[in-house]
């Protein structure tokens, strides 16, 4: 019970170091919201989290803007390159931030049902169910963004390694990862 009071007052407290966190624009959008009035009423830090998730991953709380973010995050992630200090892991974990925003906006790239279908020919299936689409579009989105990835990185450490992979390429063969992992 004393517990359970002691993670009330903890969370409650949370609220206002997490307003005071934000910097004024975010602090306005947030007060602006429709759940700001019940949430500062209970001081409801989950709920604050909640609406400074959906802030950070779409640029609002509703959903007028959605092409605005839509646009903003493509151009974010395509921007992108690893800095000549940053680790590869660091870089890696900063695209799939990226790229989970883009998801959390439902961007997705390179999911073609053609494509798909072409793959699932290859394995002799020709009468895919939507099941099977899905999961070819996934892998196909999966590869590509592992491609955009290796294209991201720093070229006076990876070129030498870029270029190898593209020469294979031209031979016809498939050197890139398949995934970001």
């Amino acid at each position: 019970m004393k517990t359970e009071k002691q993670l009330e007052g903890n969370l409650r407290n949370l609220f206002m170091v997490l307003m005071s966190l934000c910097d004024s624009t975010i602090k306005n959008k947030i007060e602006n919201t429709s759940e700001y009035p019940k949430l500062m009423k209970r001081l409801d830090s989950l709920g604050l989290l909640s609406v400074i998730k959906k802030l950070v991953y779409t640029g609002s709380t509703n959903e007028y803007d959605i092409r605005h973010n839509k646009a903003a995050a493509l151009i974010n992630l395509m921007n992108l390159h690893q800095e000549k200090i940053q680790s590869i892991q660091d870089f890696r974990d900063q695209y799939l931030a990226m790229k989970k925003v883009c998801d959390m906006l439902d961007l997705r790239i390179g999911r073609c049902e053609n494509d798909a279908k072409k793959i699932l020919k290859k394995k002799s299936v020709t009468n895919p169910t939507d099941a099977q689409l899905n999961k070819a579009m996934d892998q196909i989105e999966e590869e590509l963004h592992a491609i955009i990835f290796m294209y991201k990185t720093d070229r006076h450490k990876y070129g030498n390694i870029l270029d190898q992979m593209e020469n294979d390429v031209l031979q016809k063969k498939d050197p890139f990862p398949k995934t970001l992992s």
